[in-house]
């Protein structure tokens, strides 16, 4: 580890994911770099910064501040999401939506081309990807950010297999529907409903929270012995694939 703790980029972290896991990896001793659209500042992290992970010219501007101001980076947690656009089945889905969906895919892999080298040259290196059960179990309405999801987690995987022997893991995180409690909005008819129907195939009695999802980001990067794997946080909705 990087002297005075690791440095962590959370991408997407002014989101309920997102923030929670800045605060646990900071309660872990990581210097975190918060990054978003708005740049907001998020509890835990020693720099926020606003980017567009579409734009590479920003891309790469942030990642330069990160590393001129804490050093390189040694973990990559990407919580960022694509336009949700839920509701329009495939068959009417319309070809720009999808394609802002996909960005989000090679955003990811915009993230991992600009860190991963220098994991390399640490010799070690954790990325987790925070991607959803929808990638798995279909939903109505939710073919494109499905879609999305399933090819972030599929370049993460593939990520593991190419970079190991550098001490790099890549590890996916797949939630299921999170409750997030500091949220004050009330849920849609559509999302409230959806919400019963999930929650007559769960195990345990509630749905995940944004600090469950944060725990599993935690195990991953704890462990050197972990990678190409998808952990379901779903609190026990089968998930088959």
């Amino acid at each position: 580890m990087t002297a005075g703790g690791p440095v962590a980029l959370v991408a997407g972290a002014t989101g309920p994911i997102g923030r929670a896991v800045v605060r646990a990896l900071a309660a872990d001793g990581a210097r975190v770099a918060a990054l978003s659209r708005s740049g907001d500042r998020v509890d835990g992290c020693v720099q926020a910064l606003a980017c567009d992970l579409g734009d590479p010219a920003a891309l790469d501007a942030a990642l330069s501040a990160v590393e001129a101001g804490s050093g390189p980076v040694e973990i990559l947690v990407n919580a960022a999401h694509p336009p949700a656009g839920f509701g329009t089945p495939v068959a009417e889905l319309d070809p720009g939506v999808l394609a802002a969906q996909l960005a989000g895919a090679a955003a990811h892999a915009a993230l991992c081309a600009r860190v991963v080298p220098g994991m390399r040259r640490l010799g070690r290196g954790r990325v987790v990807y925070v991607a959803g059960a929808s990638m798995a179990r279909p939903l109505p309405g939710a073919g494109g950010y499905a879609a999305a999801k399933a090819a972030g987690a599929a370049l993460t995987r593939q990520l593991a297999l190419e970079e190991g022997t550098a001490g790099i893991t890549a590890n996916v995180v797949a939630p299921g529907r999170v409750l997030d409690p500091e949220s004050a909005s009330e849920p849609s008819a559509s999302a409230a409903a959806l919400g019963q129907e999930l929650a007559r195939r769960l195990a345990l009695p509630t749905f995940p929270s944004p600090d469950d999802v944060a725990a599993a980001v935690r195990l991953l990067v704890a462990s050197p012995a972990l990678t190409g794997q998808t952990l379901w946080v779903t609190g026990g909705e089968p998930i088959t694939a």
